[in-house]
């Protein structure tokens, strides 16, 4: 426990520093490094694993052999099948309106180079996660007993054996988990230079200070992240023995509320920020009850969804509802 709240703090305060001193600049240098050794590092580490424990096919093998892991090889059920489509839906549209991926948009020198980056980070989001989906399957048929919150150490069991067994794997685990710290610290920058930015720009330099110049909204924001950082790292901390699957569920059910805004509003003109703002905040609480309300999903269905429908529905049929502000198009 010691250790886990100054890992946080430590991190939190090495995130604050070089976001502070190095803004957007060090976000996309930090992107680039960690990019490239998560590459490189876990195509090493599925030949280790490999290597040590055997292949996918001996896996599913020994999974089959014992009673208690062989329910895992069952061909899912209904609600299995449910939930899985809820996760792709959920993942699918959360995922398109991550803060931290929109954030990267104006780090891009030019449309060019913004569509090749695009283009290229749309692969290596499968091949990293591909590398821990078949190091999670090798490690359910070799390291058994992981349940409930403990899961989520599957990974660094297996990376913390192969450091064992020789010592070209030990300095692999050590720059592989340098470099995932790198990332987790990449993606937390983003969000809060997003979280930041926001109320700088829309509520102090619209109605507290609207004179202010670049220089005192860039103080602002500064200060608003140290404060935004203290939250989140006792946030954490509190937060210590949680499910990580219970974390994404409860990521995503909040995340897929801004769809209306984005997916509706780039393709409807007629769309208004009014019912926009009162369906999210509609789909916030209802999801937030459902899932705290109710234990598991509904129907095999994330209470996000549920959220998201109502959200939709509101957006749409109060703008539907309003009047126009803007002139109907001359038909030609």
């Amino acid at each position: 426990t010691v250790a886990y709240v100054w890992g946080v703090i430590v991190l939190a305060l090495i995130i604050i520093v070089y976001e502070t001193l190095g803004g957007m600049r060090a976000v996309v240098w930090t992107d680039a490094i960690q990019g490239g050794i998560l590459i490189i590092g876990f195509g090493v580490l599925l030949f280790m694993v490999f290597r040590q424990f055997g292949t996918l096919e001996a896996a599913h093998v020994k999974l089959a052999s014992e009673p208690s892991t062989a329910v895992k090889l069952m061909p899912p059920n209904g609600n299995a099948c449910r939930e899985w489509l809820s996760y792709i839906l959920m993942v699918g549209i959360g995922g398109a309106l991550y803060p931290q991926a929109i954030q990267r948009i104006y780090a891009a020198r030019s449309v060019t180079s913004l569509r090749r980056s695009l283009a290229v980070m749309a692969f290596l989001p499968v091949m990293t996660t591909l590398v821990a989906l078949v190091v999670g399957i090798v490690g359910a048929a070799h390291v058994p007993g992981l349940e409930g919150p403990d899961r989520d150490r599957i990974l660094a069991v297996m990376c913390s054996q192969i450091q064992q067994s020789s010592t070209f794997g030990y300095w692999l685990v050590v720059v592989l988990f340098a470099a995932i710290l790198a990332a987790i610290m990449s993606t937390a920058d983003s969000v809060l230079l997003s979280i930041s930015s926001m109320p700088t720009k829309d509520i102090y330099g619209r109605f507290i200070n609207p004179n202010a110049t670049e220089g005192q909204l860039t103080c602002f924001g500064k200060r608003l992240s140290w404060i935004i950082v203290v939250i989140v790292a006792v946030l954490a901390i509190l937060l210590r023995g949680t499910d990580l699957v219970k974390l994404l569920d409860r990521k995503f059910d909040l995340l897929v509320q801004l769809a209306p805004a984005f997916f509706i509003g780039i393709h409807w003109l007629k769309l208004r920020s009014g019912p926009v703002l009162i369906g999210m905040i509609v789909g916030i609480a209802l999801s937030l009850m459902l899932a705290y309300g109710i234990d598991g999903k509904i129907w095999g269905f994330h209470a996000g969804l549920y959220g998201l429908v109502v959200n939709v529905l509101i957006a749409v049929v109060g703008s539907a509802l309003q009047k126009s502000h803007y002139p109907r198009p001359i038909s030609t």
